[in-house]
């Protein structure tokens, strides 16, 4: 323990005295003690699974994984970007209602959230926040206000503990989201006695922008040009998921899956080149028993030869004392070892695998998979999303005056278990068909209509009753709509019988 100690007083002697390089250089510490530790862990847990050999190692597994590897991954890899995008993307699949009563008419809560969701697309910039946020540990949003300070200034409206203070008045003017490999946490919140005890209390964004381009036959060439600016906490809603001990940083959506995304992209990587070597079959040279050694030039000639066949128009190659013999390729299908890596993706993100797969796939899945499937969706919006992500958000809102403030207000999300239409037809349609034949097999003869619709249609007393009662007006109305007709018929009879 005392090995690992912070020496202020060495740290303050190296940076010269200044206050600011001390605290930066401590955390440097703290980050590498941090990062020295779980090496640490590592190289024990490989010990522990399998002392004669180090897994990681032999198949060229990263020892460790900063944001730089999961953004790349992410932008280069489609199943990584899935893997990324899947819970988001099915989450937000349906917006959900923010209401303040349940009265038919708009409070002026409800009219002005409802003109900033459609001015600033809302819910898009949340769903985007909560991809990217996957992406590393955490993500923001960015709340761009006219209040006339500078980025890194506090906002007016509530104080450094979180809560709404004054009256204030701002206006919205932009949204940004961004992910982790764009934002530096520069400072934290170290009062134990604050609330915010722990989180962020200063950012670094860096906004990108494009500033040259030039296309080349190689491909083309970016330069990016990174604009950093200090942003204050209360301009900026963290979002982080997958939560456990911190509240601040999330584990990214990648991390338990990255070894099976590296061993796909070997396969798929090696498949590709397997492919593109065995399209063009090798060949080998022999040459006669009894002819004579190739000169140098003859070798030359010889390989020009080949190169005119392999990669012109040239169909033949013009040999003399040399036999070409075509050397069969070994090309194998690698489906097998795709679904396999897959398969273990879908088993550890909890997702049946037609899901996984998109949502043609998913028609085909399994009544239950597909509740299953919904029950963690709902799960999601409900504890995480409503919660973490919405709330959050619409507070901050009322705080800066951007929404006025109202009593309370709900957010809900659409039943995902709700039956469909379609559902609710095909139920109509066997509903129908059990009726017709409990009425066309005169099963009433054995079992009375009342206890036939309250044991076997599991229909409560009060709708029994109300069919029942239905069911005995219609027989009058038909009754009274037949003596009609008869009477009908036998005054048409009598008109003929005068007329004749």
């Amino acid at each position: 323990m005392t090995r690992n100690r912070i020496d202020r007083q060495q740290v303050l002697r190296n940076a010269g005295g200044n206050g600011s390089s001390v605290v930066n250089e401590e955390q440097r510490l703290i980050r590498d003690l941090v990062a020295n530790a779980s090496l640490m862990r590592s190289s024990l847990l490989n010990k522990l699974i399998d002392s004669r050999r180090d897994i990681d190692q032999e198949c060229g597994y990263p020892k460790t994984l900063t944001t730089e590897h999961y953004k790349l991954m992410y932008d280069r890899e489609g199943v990584a970007t899935r893997i990324v995008s899947l819970y988001p993307e099915e989450s937000w699949a349906v917006d959900p209602a923010v209401w303040e009563t349940e009265d038919p008419s708009e409070t002026a809560f409800e009219q002005a959230f409802r003109q900033l969701e459609q001015e600033f697309q809302l819910w898009a910039y949340l769903a985007k926040v909560d991809e990217i946020s996957g992406i590393g540990r955490f993500g923001v949003l960015l709340l761009g206000l006219g209040d006339g300070k500078e980025l890194s200034e506090p906002v007016d409206g509530i104080d450094e503990s979180g809560a709404k203070m004054g009256k204030a008045t701002h206006k919205l003017l932009y949204l940004r989201a961004f992910d982790e490999s764009l934002v530096t946490v520069k400072g934290s919140e170290m009062d134990r006695r604050n609330p915010r005890f722990g989180k962020p209390t200063k950012y670094s964004i860096s906004f990108e922008s494009d500033a040259l381009t030039r296309t080349s036959w190689e491909g083309e060439l970016q330069t990016t040009v990174s604009q950093e600016q200090l942003v204050h906490w209360s301009r900026i809603i963290h979002i982080a998921d997958n939560r456990r001990c911190s509240e601040v940083y999330g584990v990214p959506r990648m991390q338990m899956l990255f070894n099976r995304l590296y061993d796909l992209r070997k396969v798929a990587g090696g498949s590709g080149e397997m492919f593109w070597k065995g399209g063009f079959p090798g060949y080998s040279f022999e040459m006669d028993s009894n002819a004579r050694p190739l000169t140098a030039d003859q070798k030359t000639e010889l390989r020009e030869e080949v190169a005119n066949y392999a990669d012109g128009l040239q169909r033949y190659l013009t040999l003399q004392g040399i036999n070409a013999k075509s050397l069969v390729p070994q090309v194998v299908s690698p489906k097998a070892h795709i679904d396999i890596q897959l398969e273990l993706i879908a088993i550890a993100l909890g997702v049946p695998k037609r899901v996984f797969m998109g949502s043609e796939q998913a028609q085909l899945a399994s009544s239950q998979d597909a509740a299953s499937w919904n029950k963690r969706v709902g799960r999601r919006q409900n504890k995480y999303l409503t919660p973490y992500v919405i709330r959050p958000t619409i507070d901050r809102l009322i705080a800066f005056g951007v929404l006025p403030e109202p009593e309370e207000y709900q957010v809900q999300w659409p039943d995902l278990e709700s039956p469909s239409d379609k559902d609710k037809a095909e139920v109509m349609g066997k509903v129908v068909e059990a009726f017709a034949k409990y009425v066309g097999g005169n099963v009433d003869q054995l079992v009375a209509p009342e206890t036939f619709l309250t044991m076997f249609a599991n229909l409560e007393p009060d709708q029994v009753k109300e069919i029942m009662d239905a069911a005995r007006q219609r027989e009058r109305e038909m009754e009274v709509d037949e003596e009609g007709l008869e009477e009908e018929q036998e005054a048409e009879e009598a008109n003929e019988e005068e007329q004749q």
